[in-house]
C-alpha cells in the first residue's frame, strides 16, 4: 500500500497528545435531547469533541450511540439543545452543508457504479468538474491501495476493499470530521484487526477527526484517543481509554468493560481508626488513595481486574482473599478465564496464563481461594 505521507500537507497534522495548549473543542454537543414519541434516545447529553481526535463511542445496544451520530450527521433532527461547530450552531443545517460525511456498517456503496464513480459520487453532487473528479478519485484509491481497481464493479471486491473504497468516497471530499458506524463490524476478526491499523494511521496522518461508533471493545480502545461510553441515552464515563480501563467511574462501566469482579461493600472502620471495607463476601483492604473519601457506612463497590486475581488451594497468600467455587473455564489464546463463584453468589473472573491453569490442575466444583493485594482495588461510590 502507498504511503500517505504526500497527503499531510494537504491538512494539518492532529496535535501531539502532549500539547494540550493546541486543542479545542471542534465539536460541542450542549445538553441534547432526543425523543421519538414517549422514548426518550438521548437524555441532555453533552460533549465536547477535539479537532483532530480520534473518538470512540461505545454502549450497549438502543443506548443512544448511533442516535447521537445520526444527528451529527444531520440525518436525524434534535429535539432539543445545540450542536455547534467551532461554535457555530448547526442543528439546522443540511446534510450536504455540514462536511461530516459517513461511513456506513453497510459500506452504501452504488453495485451500478464503478469503484471509480463510486469515489466520484460526493464531488459530482458537489459540482466538481469531471476531470478533477476523476483525478482526485484515482488519487484517493492510490493512497488506500486501490490503484489498479478503479474501473471494477464493486461485487468483485473483498470485503476490505469494499471499506477501502467506501473510505475513499468520503475523504475524497476533504472533510475536517468523519462519521464511523460500525464499519467493521461485517469483516472477519483478522481483516478487522488489519483495518483497525489502517484506520488509526489514516486519522493521525490526516488529522481528520474522527467519531467512531462501535460495538467492539477491542476497535476503541486500540483506536481512539478518547472513549466515550453511553448508557440509556446519557454518558456513563468518557475519557482516555487508560483512565477508564484501569478507573471505570462506575459499576456499569466496570460490567459493561468485563473482566473485573465486583464486590459490594459498606466502609467500616476499625479501633485503629483506619477504613476498611466489609461486604457479604469478607473484609477488605484497599491502598488509603482510594479509601480516603470515604465515610463511615458509606456503600460502595470494589472493582479488582482479572489480571489481579490470583488464586491458590489454600489460603493465606495475600491481604485480600475470598474462598470460591470453580464454575467454569474460557481459553482465549495463552490465557485463560477463570470462572468462580463466592458463597454469596458474587462472580469473581480470573485470568491466568494457561501453564499456571495446568499448574493447578483444578475441576469444575472444586473449592478454591481467590486473593488479590490492597493496591489492586478500585472503589466506586454507589
Amino acid at each position: 500500500m502507498n504511503t500517505l505521507t504526500d497527503i499531510t500537507a494537504a491538512r494539518p497534522v492532529a496535535p501531539n497528545p502532549g500539547d494540550h495548549h493546541m486543542s479545542h473543542a471542534h465539536i460541542s454537543l450542549k445538553n441534547i435531547h432526543k425523543t421519538y414519541g414517549d422514548s426518550v434516545a438521548v437524555d441532555r447529553l453533552d460533549l465536547d469533541i477535539e479537532e483532530g481526535k480520534f473518538i470512540a463511542i461505545m454502549g450497549p445496544s438502543g443506548c443512544g450511540k448511533s442516535t447521537l451520530l445520526r444527528m451529527l450527521a444531520g440525518l436525524e433532527d434534535v429535539t432539543s439543545g445545540d450542536i455547534l461547530r467551532e461554535g457555530q450552531r448547526i442543528n439546522d443545517l443540511a446534510i450536504w452543508e455540514r462536511d461530516m460525511p459517513m461511513v456506513w456498517q453497510s459500506l452504501a456503496l452504488f453495485p451500478f457504479l464503478t469503484v471509480r464513480e463510486n469515489v466520484e459520487f460526493g464531488l459530482r453532487m458537489n459540482g466538481v468538474a469531471s476531470a478533477e473528479r476523476r483525478t482526485r478519485a484515482l488519487d484517493w484509491l492510490s493512497k488506500l491501495g486501490l490503484e489498479g481497481y478503479a474501473n471494477r464493479g464493486v461485487d468483485q471486491l473483498s470485503g476490505g476493499q469494499r471499506q477501502r473504497v467506501a473510505l475513499a468516497r468520503c475523504l475524497v471530499t476533504e472533510p475536517s470530521v468523519l462519521l464511523l458506524d460500525e464499519p467493521l463490524s461485517a469483516l472477519d476478526a483478522h481483516l478487522s484487526v488489519q483495518m483497525q491499523g489502517e484506520l488509526k494511521r489514516l486519522q493521525r496522518e490526516l488529522g481528520i477527526t474522527f467519531v467512531y461508533v462501535t460495538h467492539s471493545h477491542s476497535e476503541a480502545f486500540s483506536m481512539a484517543d478518547t472513549v466515550v461510553i453511553m448508557n440509556q441515552g446519557r454518558i456513563e464515563q468518557a475519557g482516555s481509554p487508560e483512565d477508564i480501563y484501569l478507573r471505570p467511574a462506575t459499576p456499569f462501566v466496570a460490567r459493561f468493560l468485563g473482566g473485573s469482579s465486583i464486590f459490594d461493600c459498606k466502609a467500616r472502620r476499625r479501633k485503629s481508626g483506619e477504613l476498611v471495607l466489609e461486604g457479604a463476601d469478607g473484609t477488605f483492604d484497599c491502598a488509603a488513595s482510594e479509601l480516603v473519601e470515604l465515610d463511615e457506612g458509606e456503600k460502595v463497590s470494589l472493582i479488582v481486574r482479572a489480571d489481579q486475581i490470583s488464586v491458590t488451594a489454600a489460603a493465606g497468600w495475600a491481604e485480600n482473599e475470598v474462598s470460591a467455587r470453580v464454575m467454569g473455564e474460557e481459553f482465549v489464546g495463552a490465557l485463560v478465564n477463570l470462572r468462580l463463584e463466592t458463597a454469596s453468589g458474587t462472580q469473581i473472573t480470573v485470568q491466568l496464563q494457561q501453564r499456571d491453569m495446568q499448574a493447578l490442575d483444578i475441576e469444575v466444583g472444586a473449592g478454591i481461594t481467590a486473593s488479590w493485594h490492597p493496591e489492586d482495588g478500585h472503589i466506586i461510590k454507589t
